[in-house]
């Protein structure tokens, strides 16, 4: 057959993952050789601690190339396990947790087993010759969801410790770089107090061109050379700001995958729907892509899609984004509720799952739902503020703001903007209602506290002018 007459294959699904780790199931387009130096690094110190800036890829290299690797080396990496869980009825939370991930919630005696014993239960048992690896990913949560638990997590730590003691399990720790210093107070605990360390930084020049162009090979659509290469140097540009307030774009030595993935997907959507069947990416359809607004564009445009196809008011979820599964102090929260009730909202979890815009966590029967990945908690806030600016009354939009400001005075109705806006009735969302009644109340007060400063200044014009007559009568007698 010849190169004429061959069959044309057609791009099938988006081969970019978006705001997701990558999964076991899948496979790195890059930093192989990253994942062979830390896997190495494994079997030569046995406990490792990996540390990274936030989207830097920590879960996609252990999911999709260490874990691989180590299992090739005659290795059994466990699943990741994180110590996030809520806590149960009895036992350590974080140990709790773990085995919950590792054994399954339903594991009779969990609450009562210890990190060693979890270890000894993991199926399928050891082969001769084989070592266990014991693999905690986001170790960080271990500091940032209970501040005030310190008995709590030094028990894990030494529990950890103790199952590590004997030299025959082996361990990969994973934490962001700026939780390192919280884990300090805990290092005691561990075998060699963690001195192996790794760091994942973000990708170089060579390891964003092959996971800009890769993914698209496998689909039979080639990258120009020249938009590879435009694609690359936008998306390592960092704005810097300047004394007296100017700012300039600055060439950045690194890419963060996580856009990466993002602006890929992106890309990718837009280049279809110009062209069903494409077989190339140009300059042009890179320069499509407004990189800087990717992430809340793709979050945008998601909630839209939503909205189309289900009917569910983005509003709605839009809200839910922000209240359940954001904290005010701007980290992941996690929620069992769905945006909407009954099978609807059933619908709507799952197209947010497929869309990589939230995760689910099922166990012990409930499943938990967060947001895929800390970097779309600003793009979420920033997204939301948008659109309320667009789209709703300017009362409205300043209620979302009151509330994301911790509901202070500062930023409730005065003036104009108060006598345009409606009075608080029945219908309304809770936290506008709730935004009008503090702003007519404080009006109210501020007009009580200015009515009574005047009445304060006329007393005492009087007293002047009593106190003048007074001295006016001695003087004429």
């Amino acid at each position: 057959m010849s190169a004429d007459t061959a069959p044309i294959v057609l791009p099938a699904e988006n081969p970019y993952v978006g705001p997701r780790a990558f999964r076991r199931d899948e496979h790195l387009p890059n930093r192989q050789h990253v994942a062979r130096e830390l896997a190495d690094l494994i079997i030569a110190e046995r406990v490792v601690l990996l540390h990274a800036p936030s989207g830097a890829g920590k879960t996609s290299l252990i999911q999709a190339a260490v874990a691989r690797m180590l299992r090739s080396d005659g290795f059994m990496p466990t699943t990741a396990a994180r110590v996030d869980k809520p806590t149960p009825a009895r036992g350590n939370r974080y140990v709790h947790s773990a085995g919950v991930d590792l054994l399954g919630a339903e594991t009779p005696g969990l609450d009562d087993l210890t990190v060693g014993e979890i270890v000894e239960r993991l199926e399928p048992p050891l082969l001769e010759g084989t070592a266990r690896v014991l693999v905690i990913d986001q170790l960080e949560e271990i500091l940032t969801l209970d501040p005030t638990d310190r008995d709590a997590k030094e028990e894990f730590f030494r529990q950890l410790g103790a199952a590590l003691a004997d030299g025959t399990l082996f361990a990969l720790l994973a934490v962001r770089e700026d939780y390192l210093g919280g884990l300090d107070r805990f290092l005691r605990f561990l075998p060699g107090r963690l001195r192996a360390r790794f760091r994942l930084d973000f990708l170089d020049h060579d390891e964003a061109l092959a996971a800009v162009r890769r993914p698209a090979a496998e689909q039979r659509v080639s990258f120009v050379d020249e938009a590879a290469e435009k694609l690359v140097d936008r998306l390592a540009r960092a704005r810097v700001d300047r004394p007296g307030g100017a700012d300039h774009w600055l060439r950045s030595p690194y890419v963060e995958p996580f856009q990466l993935q993002v602006v890929c997907r992106t890309l990718w959507r837009i280049t279809a729907a110009h062209c069903e069947n494409f077989h190339e990416i140009g300059t042009g359809d890179v320069e499509r892509v407004d990189i800087d607004r990717a992430l809340s564009r793709y979050y945008g445009n998601a909630l839209a899609e939503l909205e189309r196809r289900l009917g569910v008011d983005q509003r709605v979820v839009r809200e839910w984004f922000e209240d359940e599964l954001i904290t005010a102090r701007r980290f992941r929260a996690q929620t069992t509720d769905p945006p909407v009730p009954g099978d609807l909202g059933v619908r709507v979890l799952d197209a947010l799952e497929d869309a990589y815009l939230i995760r689910a966590d099922t166990r012990a029967g409930t499943t938990w739902y967060e947001l895929a990945h800390d970097r779309l908690i600003t793009a979420v806030i920033d997204a939301n503020q948008a659109w309320r600016h667009a789209t709703l009354e300017p009362w409205q939009a300043a209620a979302y703001d009151w509330h994301r400001n911790h509901r202070q005075s500062a930023f409730l109705l005065t003036g104009d903007a108060l006598r345009l806006a409606p009075h608080p009735a029945v219908g309304m969302a809770e936290v506008e209602r709730e935004f009008l009644l503090r702003s007519f109340d404080e009006a109210g007060l501020a007009d009580a506290r200015g009515t009574t400063n005047r009445l304060a200044l006329l007393a005492a014009a009087e007293a002047v002018v009593i106190v003048v007559l007074a001295v006016l009568l001695v003087v004429l007698t």
